[in-house]
């Protein structure tokens, strides 16, 4: 599978952590790695055959294919809402299959997920969408705080800071379902067509976000089935087709 080194930057205000967290995070490696997996689904429905898949830290990767082909499915086994029929899903040297209760919830500490449909909280704020991960971690309200200005201002939505989901546009919404993912600055960072619902413009948008954060340090994962995004920027592609991976 393609490789891609990526120079880590630092965004002072937005990775500034604590000496606790900086000494936790100087040993992780965000690297996935799918060995022989299958995944068929209890009414026989075969989504992944086979799957052999490296991702090594720092990498910006495009999953490509038609809906329906399995893209979806592999992230859903990366963060462990789907498990494999067989092979094994390694995340963070994790071995994602045999994680369960509070060990599979520390491992998605370490993973932001975009979804195409944004999955906001229609009656919370931008801000408080945003930071609602962040309280239910537990995390202090200065910490909070802390976080919140900066993540915002990197998408572009610090203004909208009070504004609610029915007040934004539909890029505005994706944006604050990406701040959310990033608030709590993830290492891995799995985008699920997150510009499905978007025209080109935002779409753009959106991948600049992305690619911004991937400089910044993170590993990224986008699917999508947008060709003519996918050639518009320069990073390895892997094709999903009737369930199996492919280089491009």
């Amino acid at each position: 599978m393609p490789v891609l080194t990526t120079q880590v930057k630092k965004d002072k205000s937005l990775h500034r952590e604590d000496s606790e967290t900086q000494q936790r995070g100087s040993n992780t490696t965000a690297k996935v790695l799918l060995q022989s997996v299958t995944k068929t689904y209890a009414n026989g429905t075969p989504a992944l055959l086979n799957a052999n898949l490296e991702v090594k830290k720092g990498e910006f990767l495009f999953i490509t294919g038609p809906s329906g082909s399995g893209k979806s499915t592999l992230l859903k086994l990366l963060y462990g809402q789907e498990l494999p029929t067989q092979g094994e899903v390694i995340v963070d040297e994790c071995n994602v299959g045999d994680l369960r209760g509070d060990r599979l919830s520390l491992l998605r500490r370490r993973i932001g997920i975009v979804f195409q449909d944004y999955k906001l909280i229609t009656q919370r704020t931008v801000a408080e969408n945003v930071t609602f991960v962040l309280q239910a971690q537990g995390y202090t309200r200065k910490e909070i705080q802390r976080r919140l200005e900066p993540t915002l201002k990197l998408v572009g939505l610090l203004s909208k800071a009070d504004c609610f989901p029915d007040q934004l546009s539909g890029g505005e919404q994706q944006r604050v379902s990406i701040a959310r993912a990033i608030v709590g600055t993830p290492p891995l960072l799995l985008a699920d067509e997150p510009t499905g619902n978007l025209d080109p413009d935002n779409s753009w948008q959106v991948i600049q976000i992305l690619q911004k954060l991937n400089s910044f340090g993170a590993t990224v994962i986008v699917t999508t089935h947008d060709e003519q995004l996918v050639r518009r920027c320069n990073h390895p592609v892997v094709q999903v087709r009737n369930g199996r991976l492919s280089r491009k």
